[in-house]
């Protein structure tokens, strides 16, 4: 029994060591406007909570900021967010994103796949060159007004680097 228990946690960790990494959008930074009122914050604080999705939030009135981390296996939809807050009229002018996923070409364009997520990445002259042939992290700044989204890469880490 012993040894069988060992054979099936060798098997496990080998079939580990051969899946890709879980990939999805893990973060999320939102740059708003209006939410330095206290109350604006609590409630909103508590109505994120609230999304199946998210597993922690923070807010920082002071700089006007929003934190959230995602569980594993949800998807970014920041239409989601921007009806939370619109209610205590309160905006987001940014969001900026850490997430792990592929780089896919496809009709000549390039994309980032997160998960649930896909994104059209965004040419810029100082962007860090993503790999095609492994899993990464990246760091980037979203353009949700377009379908897809936008992503404007800042930072690209190979997964598992930290």
């Amino acid at each position: 029994m012993k040894l069988q228990k060992q054979m099936l946690q060798l098997s496990a960790l080998m079939l580990a060591s051969v899946m890709p990494a879980f990939t999805q959008v893990e973060k999320v930074a939102m740059k708003t406007t209006g939410i330095s009122c206290g109350v604006c914050a609590a409630v909103s604080e508590i109505n994120f909570r609230r999304l199946a999705s998210v597993d922690k939030v923070t807010i920082s009135r002071s700089s006007e900021a929003i934190m959230v981390s995602y569980k594993p296996g949800s998807a970014f939809h920041p239409q989601e967010f921007r009806d939370l807050l619109k209610p205590l009229e309160v905006g987001i002018a940014q969001f900026q994103i850490s997430a792990k996923g592929r780089l896919q070409e496809q009709g000549g364009k390039r994309f980032f796949l997160a998960g649930k997520d896909k994104f059209l990445l965004v040419t810029a002259a100082n962007a860090p060159p993503v790999p095609s042939d492994a899993p990464v992290l990246i760091e980037g700044i979203v353009n949700d007004h377009t379908y897809p989204m936008e992503l404007k890469i800042m930072t690209v880490k190979p997964v598992g680097s930290r």
